[in-house]
């Protein structure tokens, strides 16, 4: 059962693993990163049949150190059923060590679960040996397995299960689940594993597989595995894949986050919301935020205050105010003069030529101090002389 809860943000996050070009050692979605000396919580409530199970916990060191793991395992609810019953629900604790050359740990002892009672299994992980916890040393956890000790299954114990027995035994059948992913079943294996699972549920379970998320009703007979749609997972193909949203009729659609603006390629799972870098906005984290140009190096607009937009590819300013004009707004428009460059002091004034910019009565096009005098000087229009 995968069943993670994470109690601290800043402790415990979710991290997926590409698995290109090399082996698979994680099951589901991925890992659940721990930080030296935090801690979550795994909660049961799904268990099929009241018996025993093996607790395996399987984990993956981000460097060369041992760990250890102290575990406790609780129900807040009285046990009902004749095999679980006798046992008190107070916590059951565990001190396990987490070599880092493994990649599975079974505990020391077993527990009984029983059917419609909530479980707790909690535990503070931290690095082995040392008594000062380190903020930047994180262990991967991957899931914790519940595996049902089938010698107290009806036909698995007695004289006349012998035979069974030592199936199990000879093929290392219930072994193959310690290790992610499992490998290929023997013959022999899927035939008893198929019998523990009929006997711990009653019978065979249905596929419920997701009408929208599956391509069609029916499942593989071994895990009950559907047929999923693209970008689609899950048993009952019923939720999107790691970096993918929008689950639909047609699957999902690929997050498509910008490997430069977003912090990872995963994104919400219904809005498709890419989680950006600081100074990155958009769906997919590919622009940069308002008044800013240049992606992915963004960089203020310059516009020397005339203007908060400018062009998000080239930096051209837009809409420049004050009569300025220019890629920075740095000059002033036709038929105005003055310095308008942020921290001149000057403004664009119209020229005297004579008239107002815009009026009938203004006969010149632009104009221009005289470097010696500062007197105005006007270029007049086509068909106008100057004095």
């Amino acid at each position: 059962a995968k069943l993670c809860r994470c109690p601290a943000q800043l402790d415990v996050e979710e991290v997926v693993r590409d698995s290109a070009g090399r082996m698979v050692t994680w099951t589901g979605l991925g890992f659940a990163r721990v930080r030296d000396g935090a801690g979550l919580t795994f909660r049961l409530n799904n268990v099929p049949y009241p018996m025993d199970y093996e607790l395996l916990l399987r984990y993956e060191p981000e460097s060369a150190e041992d760990w250890e793991a102290v575990i406790s395992v609780s129900s807040w609810v009285l046990p009902t059923s004749s095999r679980c019953g006798n046992l008190l629900p107070s916590e059951q604790m565990y001190r396990e060590s987490l070599p880092h050359s493994q990649r599975y740990m079974l505990l020391s002892r077993p527990f009984c679960f029983e059917p419609s009672t909530p479980y707790e299994v909690t535990m503070r992980l931290q690095r082995a040996g040392v008594t000062e916890r380190h903020p930047g040393a994180f262990i991967l956890l991957d899931s914790l397995v519940l595996l049902p000790r089938v010698s107290e299954l009806p036909g698995f114990h007695g004289a006349e299960a012998a035979a069974r027995q030592e199936e199990l035994v000879r093929y290392q059948c219930l072994e193959v689940f310690r290790m992610a992913p499992p490998h290929p079943l023997p013959q022999a294996c899927a035939r008893l594993v198929c019998s523990v699972s009929a006997l711990m549920h009653g019978g065979a379970l249905p596929c419920q597989c997701d009408p929208q998320g599956s391509r069609s009703s029916e499942c593989q007979v071994q895990g009950g595995q559907c047929e999923c749609k693209p970008h689609v997972i899950g048993r009952r193909c019923d939720h999107c894949a790691p970096g993918s949203y929008g689950f639909g009729p047609l699957g999902c659609s690929p997050c498509t986050c910008s490997p430069e603006g977003s912090v990872s390629q995963l994104c919400d799972e219904v809005s498709g919301q890419c989680r950006c870098q600081p100074g990155t906005v958009g769906r997919q984290c590919d622009q940069c935020q308002p008044r800013h140009w240049g992606f992915p190096a963004c960089q203020a607009c310059q516009c020397n205050g005339h203007t908060e937009e400018c062009d998000p590819r080239t930096g051209t300013c837009l809409h420049c105010r004050d009569h300025t004009d220019g890629r920075h707004c740095e000059r002033c428009q036709d038929g105005y003069y003055g310095n308008p460059v942020l921290g001149s002091g000057q403004q664009c004034r119209p020229c005297p030529c004579p008239g107002y910019p815009g009026t009938q009565h203004y006969h010149g096009s632009a104009c221009r101090a005289d470097d010696e005098t500062h007197h105005i000087v006007c270029l007049c229009a086509p068909g106008y002389a100057g004095e």
